[in-house]
C-alpha cells in the first residue's frame, strides 16, 4: 500500500522556553479544526495511528503527517515560515515540496532499521514479565516476540491487510530513562524485518510523543546475526 506523507523540519524561536508538548497541543488543535472542516471527506483516512507526529531525533526537530495528517500539515504550513504559538513558536527550516507517496507493507527484500529515539516496548504488565524472566536468552526471545507483535500492530493500525507473516530479528539494548516522573525501561538498537516502513514512523508506546522513531539504514544484513536481540 501507499502512505501519503509530509514532513517539515523546525527550529525553536525560543530554545530555552520551547516545549515539545505545547507544540503537540497546537498541532492537535489544528488537526481537530481540519477534520471538522473536512468531515465529509474523511472516509478512508487513518484515525487510529497518530497522524501527526512531532519528534526530536538526535537534535533534529520535525513534524511528520501521515494520511489526513499530511493533508493538514501541508495546508497549515503552506506559505508560512513559522509554526506554533507563544514561547513554543518554531521557524520552518525545511519542508517536503509536496505530499509524497511512501510504500508500506510486506517486501520480498528485508530491510534494516534503527531506532532514532528510544523504543518504549513494555507496558506495566509486560515490564513485570520481562523482569521475572531468567537470563538473557529468555529475555531476548520475549522482546523479539514483542517487537514482532508491535510491527503487526503498526500494520493493522494503518489498515494494511497482512497476508504474509511479519518476521524480524534484532539487536537492541535496554536502559532506564526518566520520562515525566517515572523511571521507564526503554530500548535502542537495530532490527531487520520484511515489513517495509517509511522513515520517521514510530513503533511501540507513546509514538505521538516521538518515541520509537525509526529510520532505514544501509548496514549489511549480516551485521544483524541470529534471531535474538
Amino acid at each position: 500500500m501507499i502512505l501519503r506523507m509530509y514532513t517539515i523540519s523546525l527550529e525553536p524561536e525560543h530554545p530555552l522556553w520551547f516545549s515539545a508538548d505545547d507544540l503537540r497541543s497546537f498541532l492537535n488543535k489544528k488537526m481537530a479544526e481540519y477534520t471538522a472542516l473536512y468531515k465529509n471527506d474523511t472516509a478512508g483516512f487513518i484515525h487510529r495511528y497518530p497522524v501527526l507526529q512531532c519528534k526530536q531525533a538526535r537534535g533534529d526537530l520535525m513534524v511528520t503527517g501521515i494520511g489526513q495528517g499530511a493533508d493538514c500539515l501541508c495546508r497549515i504550513t503552506r506559505d508560512q515560515t513559522l509554526l506554533g504559538d507563544g514561547e513554543s513558536t518554531c521557524r520552518i527550516t525545511a519542508r517536503d515540496p509536496a505530499i509524497r507517496p511512501e510504500p508500506f507493507g510486506i517486501s520480498g527484500t528485508p530491510g534494516m532499521y534503527e531506532f532514532l529515539t528510544p523504543w518504549i516496548a513494555l507496558n506495566q504488565q509486560n515490564a513485570k514479565k520481562f523482569y521475572d524472566l531468567n537470563g538473557k536468552p529468555q529475555r531476548d526471545a520475549f522482546m523479539l516476540k514483542l517487537l514482532t507483535a508491535q510491527l503487526n500492530t503498526l500494520a493493522k493500525s494503518l489498515d494494511y491487510d497482512i497476508t504474509v507473516p511479519v518476521t524480524c530479528r534484532a539487536k537492541v539494548r535496554f536502559r532506564t530513562d526518566r520520562i515525566g516522573r517515572e523511571n521507564v525501561m526503554v530500548f535502542l538498537g537495530k532490527f531487520q524485518t520484511n515489513l517495509q516502513i517509511p522513515d520517521y514512523l514510530g513503533i511501540g508506546l507513546s509514538v505521538s510523543q516521538g518515541y520509537g522513531t525509526i529510520k532505514r539504514i544501509t548496514e549489511p544484513l549480516n551485521n544483524c546475526k541470529g534471531e535474538s536481540l
